[in-house]
């Protein structure tokens, strides 16, 4: 039990520190290519942190395991659009920038919404999977079009960093996997700890693995947070759960065709597309994410842990449809 303890405090250490180097080499990094921060989370962070989301789901479904593998990408994602936000948001209130606000939380929707209508039939195929990733490639572009709007280096500043790009790009990759490594050995030993304490396993489902494989996500959202990065922060959970929708979401489907049970279609993915659309409207209304709206942020996130434990009622019930 005490080396089970020891594993699992060492595990969040490493994934803070790992943490830590990310944040600290986003902005050289930056400087170096002359772009704003907010593009390299979202070209390279977000992808990063989405590895843990990638190698489940394609390792599910090879399987056999659609359950798994498409119930790990949505919960994941709600798990990171509620819970994560809603924490980071608690200990600091969160400005959105305008345009993270415009493109990433509309592309949250929108993606969302297209994996949901794309599985009313039961069944997201290899052909649905190629379309998920073709919409992918119009949403970096709009990236790449806006990455040198607006930003001003100095010329010695921008030769200074250029020398220092092979020890930043280093640096963020060990830390990525410093982060995702750790939250592995987190999850594991955390595992470990439940058994050992008699949680029982579908608690343990729900509460450990749930986030579980959101830990590189909240950790490097949180530690932007405390540095008060806030286009980091909200911009890496939405374009973590952009591309885990529609490009990760799509290699599974090209491995082998998911069959998506009802209550998926009825509840899960519905109250995403809801959680995203209630966000949206926080950051419109003046472009910045409260602590009060942080509690209803995890009001969602208890409402969706408790619809895995127990027979919840559809969408169109709830909202009398």
């Amino acid at each position: 039990m005490i080396g089970t303890v020891s594993l699992f405090v060492a595990s969040l250490l490493v994934l803070w520190g790992g943490s830590e180097l990310v944040i600290r080499n986003i902005g050289p990094l930056a400087r170096a290519f002359r772009v704003k921060e907010l593009v390299i989370t979202i070209l390279g962070i977000s992808v990063l942190s989405s590895l843990p989301e990638l190698t489940v789901s394609a390792f599910a479904i090879a399987r056999g395991a659609s359950d798994i593998s498409i119930g790990n990408i949505i919960g994941s994602n709600f798990v990171t659009l509620t819970f994560v936000t809603a924490v980071c948001v608690l200990f600091r209130p969160v400005d959105i920038h305008r345009e993270v606000q415009e493109r990433e939380s509309s592309w949250m929707i929108l993606s969302s919404s297209l994996v949901m209508l794309m599985s009313l039939d039961g069944r997201l195929s290899r052909s649905d999977g190629i379309i998920l990733m073709l919409v992918y490639v119009p949403y970096v572009v709009s990236v790449l079009k806006k990455a040198r709007e607006s930003v001003e280096y100095p010329v010695a500043d921008f030769a200074r960093r250029r020398a220092r790009l092979g020890l930043s790009v280093f640096l963020v990759l060990l830390g990525v996997l410093g982060v995702v490594g750790s939250s592995r050995l987190a999850v594991d030993s955390g595992t470990s700890l439940g058994s050992a304490m008699g949680i029982p396993a579908l608690a343990m489902g729900v509460i450990l693995f749930a986030f579980g494989t959101s830990l590189p996500e909240l950790a490097i959202s949180l530690s932007a947070t405390f540095k008060k990065k806030a286009d980091v922060t909200i911009g890496e959970v939405y374009a973590s759960n952009i591309f885990t929708q529609l490009v990760v979401l799509g290699i599974c489907c090209l491995i082998r065709p998911i069959e998506v049970s009802e209550g998926m279609t009825r509840f899960a993915m519905p109250f995403l597309v809801l959680a995203a659309v209630v966000i949206q409207i926080f950051v419109t209304s003046d472009l910045k994410l409260k602590r009060l709206e942080a509690a209803g942020l995890l009001l969602f996130y208890f409402v969706f842990a408790l619809s895995q434990l127990t027979e919840l009622p559809s969408m169109e019930s709830v909202l009398g449809f």
